[in-house]
């Protein structure tokens, strides 16, 4: 499983705060009644809306200091432990003595996991967490063919965002390279802090790996995996 969450934790929230997708999540947490595992919950992006919409929540993250941030924003809510409790694992083997109606992967945190076997483990160790009943949603991107083929010395920038410790503006950028053969985005993100008269004051560089999955193959890795798929969207 690729590194990601400890050298995101300080600014991850201000990168990723306009990402639009949190009405999504909390419908369906209420929609589900709860409790809701949050698989790769980081600094609580998804976790505390869906506990603050009501429905009570385990969020599960393999990097202490994501969720030293989630813990110390959900005390800074009021949240109780009974609403929302955090708890440091592995998405491969964690082990937790509850069952959930609804277990999700925002944001494509499952294409952190860069092998097939690491896929599988994680999906058998998910299905031992669900009730008979429950449902597992996973948020994937759909590999375009047209960015494999972009010079990847090539940055990109096509956000704008508010750093929170600052209160400046930043521009988040990609700069991205494709192993096509094992289906790996070896993806740079670049964060541009700006000063108070809007000129650069710092670049930021985020280096990681994801696994790009097509369609079909992540249904037959679903159905394989003794789920039944309900819908894709």
């Amino acid at each position: 499983m690729t590194s990601y969450g400890d050298t995101w934790a300080d600014i991850y929230d201000s990168v990723h705060s306009n990402i639009g997708d949190i009405p999504f999540w909390v419908n369906e947490a209420k929609m589900a009644g709860g409790p809701v595992l949050d698989l790769g919950c980081g600094t609580g992006r998804v976790s505390i809306p869906m506990a603050q919409g009501g429905v009570p929540v385990i969020g599960l993250d393999n990097s202490r200091a994501m969720l030293k941030r989630a813990r110390a924003k959900a005390r800074k809510l009021g949240l109780s432990s009974q609403s929302l409790r955090f708890v440091f694992g592995d998405i491969r083997s964690f082990s937790l003595v509850q069952k959930f109606p609804l277990a999700i992967i925002p944001f494509r945190s499952f294409q952190l996991l860069l092998s097939v076997a690491d896929q599988y483990q994680a999906l058998a160790t998910i299905k031992q967490h669900l009730t008979p009943s429950g449902r597992l949603i996973v948020s994937l991107f759909v590999p375009d063919l047209g960015y494999f083929a972009k010079d990847p010395s090539l940055q990109t920038f096509g956000r704008k965002t508010v750093d929170y410790s600052t209160g400046h503006e930043m521009l988040v950028g990609e700069q991205n390279s494709y192993d096509t053969f094992n289906q790996v985005v070896n993806a740079r993100t670049i964060i541009e802090q700006l000063d108070e008269q809007g000129k650069l004051a710092q670049k930021i560089y985020k280096d990681y790996q994801m696994r790009y999955l097509y369609r079909f193959e992540t249904l037959h890795l679903l159905e394989s995996s003794g789920y039944r798929v309900l819908d894709v969207y």
